[in-house]
């Protein structure tokens, strides 16, 4: 049993009240030495060069932060070993994909990435090498506070949360409006909410309050959103060893941290090693403690450590093929020794070491600062002591170094010739005593932290009492609080405490064990009766279609037996529905368990989605919602994502190649107003507007005006509402989403298209919104619903033979300038089988009737019925002049006439695309007959087919889409643009 600190007074006090009085760190961290640079170096707080022949400026020992002598005392930015310290409420990144990045610096060292693989943090541009994301900061931006405990939040303030470095290059400081961008070293800040920018010497004296910018139009505020409180990317962890590049998308998510155990091999005692034992000590847990169920448990930790294994053996298999950096400011001599470090038994026993590069003749005073700067220590380094490692079979030397050994003594053991491996070990004084930190969390408290002396019998429950007096709670029931042990490795793990645990022990064992992981451990103060929002959503897709709701309850329910779940809508029409789950653990358990699962042979799909919170968000909120189709005409959709993630909130970021459209469009179903930027060509917009139709009566909008961000290879609908004819590589976002801010709403007509191919006649309704095929019935005609164009002939003949390459060799058809090339191409070859085309007489083959009255045909080889001013990647084919007779009306996607046009060859196209010329003008109507007496190529807004002779009628839709039509830049403001 544990025993009681406790005072005169009887109240559970500190055993070393005097150690600490506000709970703050003090000063930068930095730990600066003069240095003679031998290259160009800038001063990393004032970004000028630094200047003069010898001891030109000072260096961290620590992270390398550079600066002149004159910059000393105003340095502000913390040193990397106590950074994390600073962070109140730390939030794991979002890493992608392993890639280069010119011109960036690693936001850990310091140092330039160069040509070195590295990571990204996709929600905040957090950068850093393989080798520091040890190292790194779990301070990323809250993309989801939602606090159910929290009714009004008018009042709730915002600050501006700062990154230091990798600025625009076109950066301004929006206090001196001076450039604050550079691309010599990682300098000055910027807010990843609004985007401002300052120089690190000025950033201070802006506004702490942020107010998300220019775009909080179009932002989905952080306190209206929830997801499960979670750490790792459930699409990351959930990756097989195998994968050789695993990427972290979206959204990050809980599990219970490790149990720190080791089983190094047994030491054996000589006279000049030192006896060391290795036992295990393993964490207490309960049932009721918030961790994961056993088997879920080894699956998740498990995958966890494959996707970290994986990420450092990517980064160190490519770091063969690469040149390795220099180090920029540390150049060890060719007749230097390399030495392995481990932090702790458990680092050695699976091997993930540090490796220093020392003088031969270095002595033991100069290897342990080495080998502190290489773990980002800063303490005193009298706490610290190196001891060297000698593996004999089965069994383990530990012989601690002694004062002015030399280096070039290490490692004469070693018969492989393997570098001498060292462990870095704290000086154990005092095993039986000893300080932590515990931070408030949500607690209304001045201070960020308080420091609380224990020993090894202080239980859990006295720590609370202790926290609670230091914090000023004297009043509050210790009883109504937990004790939240968090590790803040690669990540945030946390671990509700049992009330009967002893920190202390489990802490000296775990330094033994990694001195990086305890440095890493905190602990927080948590109210147990603090109701916190645990609800999960989660699509499941690729499920039969069509079905009952008792049919798919019975589905998921035979592969969740055991797992509690509630199905909160179903979409039969398109085979998905969407789970809630009250528990986080057992929203886990099913997200694995589905994941794996598969129906009528097809694998389902499965994500979680966030909820919006309707009640929390402002009346005049009109949130952005992003679709991005990475597989849109030049693939560019992948680097579109993260670059759009970072100018708004994450959430509202869907990758249409993850169930499509109905997972983001269910998160906004709720939302009175919102409006959609749709990223891709125009296949992608009719197929969004397509399960906009299907989710019309579930949603409270049902029309929102839609944006386009050109990916496709036509893009004729985003030319025709201005949005221009494709996105490049590099272009700068922030506009374009400024622009859907001030954009016009217009209405966008819709078309019914019904094939027939008998030939019987057919009475079109103009209210049918089917907008899929019907295949299920041969009597019934096909009905699709066009947004664009409608073709008959040799523009489809040409659109068919173009798919049909595409179809069979997708993969080359990844760039919008090879896509236009191949259709060139189609079409010259085209019109060199001059007498075997078989659209020659195609005007002979056709009957048309418009509004009612027939039309005849001129000699033609295609015709083409228009709704928008837009055709073939941006050709004029209806023309703007009138022609004097005044029968025709100006071509409008609102003015309920489609204008049907003529195309007389493939030399007739190639005019139109050049300008030259614009198509054969028929008529203008709004509902159109067309019989075909032979089997003819069609297309519908690009898509083509050889379609059955028979009829077709076209018709108005009552279903118009509201579009977003940019209007044009009054001027160019090139000023910082801030909200406070």
């Amino acid at each position: 049993m544990a025993t009681t600190a406790t005072s005169l007074f009887g109240t559970q006090v500190d055993l070393n009240p005097t150690a600490e009085k506000d709970g703050y760190e003090v000063g930068h961290g930095h730990i600066f030495m003069k240095k003679t640079f031998h290259k160009p170096t800038f001063c990393h707080h004032c970004t000028d060069m630094l200047w003069g022949l010898i001891g030109q400026g000072f260096i961290c020992e620590v992270c390398n932060f550079v600066s002149h002598e004159r910059c000393l005392e105003n340095v502000i930015s913390p040193c990397s070993s106590i950074a994390s310290n600073l962070i109140k409420d730390p939030i794991a990144h979002t890493w992608g994909e392993p890639d280069r990045f010119k011109k960036k610096f690693c936001n850990v060292c310091r140092r330039s990435l160069g040509d070195s693989l590295a990571v990204r943090c996709e929600v905040c541009e957090y950068y850093s090498h393989a080798a520091c994301l040890d190292f790194v900061v779990s301070d990323c931006r809250k993309i989801s506070c939602y606090d159910p405990n929290k009714k009004d939040t008018s009042s709730q303030v915002v600050l501006h949360h700062w990154r230091e470095g990798n600025l625009p290059t076109n950066a301004k400081c929006y206090v001196c409006k001076k450039t604050c961008a550079t691309t010599e070293c990682i300098a000055s800040m910027r807010c990843v909410w609004c985007g401002v920018t300052a120089h690190t010497g000025c950033y201070r004296s802006i506004t702490p309050e942020c107010n998300y910018g220019p775009l909080r139009e179009i932002f989905s505020i952080p306190n209206t959103v929830s997801m499960p409180k979670t750490n790792y990317s459930v699409k990351s962890i959930s990756k097989s060893a195998g994968d050789p590049l695993p990427v972290h998308h979206g959204l990050s998510f809980f599990y219970a941290p490790p149990d720190r155990t080791s089983s190094v091999p047994s030491t054996t005692s000589t006279t000049s090693t030192t006896t060391t034992s290795y036992s295990a000590c393993s964490s207490p847990r309960s049932s009721t403690d918030g961790s994961l169920t056993p088997r879920l448990k080894r699956t998740t930790l498990n995958n966890i450590s494959n996707f970290w294994h994986g990420v450092t053996n990517i980064f160190n298999h490519k770091k063969h093929e690469a040149t390795v950096e220099e180090d920029e400011y540390n150049e060890p001599g060719s007749d230097g020794a390399v030495i392995r470090l481990f932090d702790g038994n458990l680092s050695f026993k699976r091997r993930v070491s540090r490796t220093i590069s020392v003088p031969k003749d270095a002595q033991t005073h100069q290897l342990l600062e080495a080998a502190l700067k290489a773990y980002q220590i800063s303490e005193d380094a009298r706490s610290y002591y190196l001891a060297e490692i000698t593996e004999a079979g089965s069994h383990l030397h530990e012989r601690r170094l002694k004062a002015g050994e030399h280096s070039s003594n290490l490692g004469k053991n070693n018969r492989d010739g393997r570098p001498p491996s060292l462990f870095l070990r704290y000086e154990e004084k005092d095993l039986k005593r000893g300080t932590i930190r515990v931070y408030p969390g949500t607690l209304r408290v001045p201070v960020a932290y308080k420091s609380i002396s224990i020993n090894n019998f202080i239980s859990v429950e006295e720590v609370i009492e202790m926290a609670l007096h230091k914090f000023g709670l004297e009043d509050e029931d210790p009883e109504d609080y937990n004790l939240v042990e968090v590790l803040l490795d690669k990540g945030v793990q946390e671990r509700i405490m049992d009330r009967e645990e002893c920190p202390w022990p489990q802490l000296v064992e775990a330094r033994r064990n990694s001195l990086r992981k305890m440095k890493q451990t905190r602990y927080y103060l948590r109210k147990i009766k603090e109701k916190r929002h645990e609800r999960s959503q989660m699509y499941v897709g690729n499920l039969p279609i069509n079905l009952s709701d008792h049919r798919y309850k019975q589905i998921i329910q035979k592969h969740l037996i055991d797992v509690p779940f509630s199905i909160d809508v179903i979409y039969a029409q398109n085979g998905a529905a969407i789970l809630v789950f009250d528990d986080v653990d057992a929203a886990t358990s099913a997200y694995y368990i589905l994941k794996e699962a598969s129906v009528d042979d097809k694998q389902l799909v499965v994500l979680f989605v966030p909820e919006i919170h309707t009640e929390r968000m402002d009346e005049d909120s009109c949130p952005l919602l992003v679709f991005v189709n990475v597989k849109s005409g030049g693939c560019q959709g992948v680097d579109l994502i993260s670059s759009i993630k970072k100018l708004v909130n994450p959430h509202q970021v869907f990758d249409l190649d993850q169930g499509g459209p109905l997972p983001g469009l269910h998160v906004f179903s709720k939302l009175k107003q919102y409006r959609i930027l749709i990223c891709g060509g125009d296949g992608t917009v009719g197929w969004v507007l397509s399960l906009l139709d299907d989710m019309c009566q579930e949603s409270v909008c049902s029309r929102p005006p839609i944006a386009i961000l050109p990916l496709g290879t036509g893009n004729d609908l985003a030319r025709c509402l201005k949005w221009g004819g494709g996105y490049e590589y590099g272009d700068d976002i922030y506009p374009i989403l400024r622009a859907i801010v001030d954009a016009e709403e217009i209405k966008l007509d819709r078309w019914t298209v019904i094939f027939e191919p008998d030939g019987k006649l057919v009475e079109c309704d103009n209210r049918s919104n089917s907008s899929t095929s019907s295949s299920g019935n041969d009597d019934m005609p096909n009905m699709f619903v066009m947004n664009n164009y409608f073709g008959i002939g040799i523009d489809a003949d040409v659109c068919l033979a173009f798919h049909m390459k595409r179809v069979e060799n997708p993969e080359k058809f990844q760039s919008r300038i090879y896509n236009k090339g191949v259709y060139f191409k189609v079409s010259v070859r085209k019109m060199m089988q001059r007498e075997r085309r078989s659209c020659k007489d195609l005007f002979r083959d056709l009957k048309v009737e418009v509004d009612g009255q027939k039309l005849e045909l001129p000699q033609l080889e295609g015709l083409v019925l228009l709704n928008i001013g837009s055709w073939g990647s941006g050709a004029d084919i209806w023309g703007q002049d009138d022609d004097g007779s005044g029968r025709w009306k100006r071509s409008s996607p609102s003015d309920g006439l489609l204008e049907v046009i003529g195309l007389t060859g493939i030399v007739h196209m190639g005019q139109i695309q050049s300008g030259l010329r614009t198509g054969v003008r028929l008529a203008q109507g709004s509902h159109i007959r067309i019989w075909m007496n032979s089997d003819m190529p069609v297309q519908v807004d690009g898509e083509p087919w050889m379609q059955l002779a028979g009829q077709v009628v076209i018709t108005r839709s009552a279903l118009q889409a509201t579009m977003l039509k940019k209007t044009k830049i009054q001027r160019r403001n090139t000023d910082p643009q801030i909200h406070c």
